[in-house]
């Protein structure tokens, strides 16, 4: 639960900032930061996506958490091998 904070935090600027400095065009990234491969992706309509995967991380327990913060629909998954996928989805109304 400490990661919704800074997760909403990260959505919700790239939804503001997004549009300003793409001038409503589409922007894809990928990069990797420590163990984690993550994809972006914003396109003209404002729809935003995230896709994290992380390798080795805590092992043992599996665990499901889907929810929706605001616009955005997050889906988090814990394997007991220690991978974790996180997505996130946000639509502009």
């Amino acid at each position: 639960m400490a990661r919704t904070l800074p997760t909403a935090i990260l959505v919700l600027s790239c939804l503001i900032v997004s549009p300003v400095s793409h001038a409503g065009g589409e922007y894809k990234e990928k990069f990797r930061s420590g163990p984690c491969k993550i994809e972006r992706e914003v396109k003209r309509d404002g729809e935003y996506k995230e896709v994290r995967k992380c390798k080795d991380g805590p092992r043992g327990y599996e665990r499901k958490e889907k929810y929706r913060d605001g616009p955005c629909l997050i889906e988090r998954k814990w394997d007991d091998d220690g991978e974790y996928e996180e997505k996130v989805e946000c639509k502009r109304s």
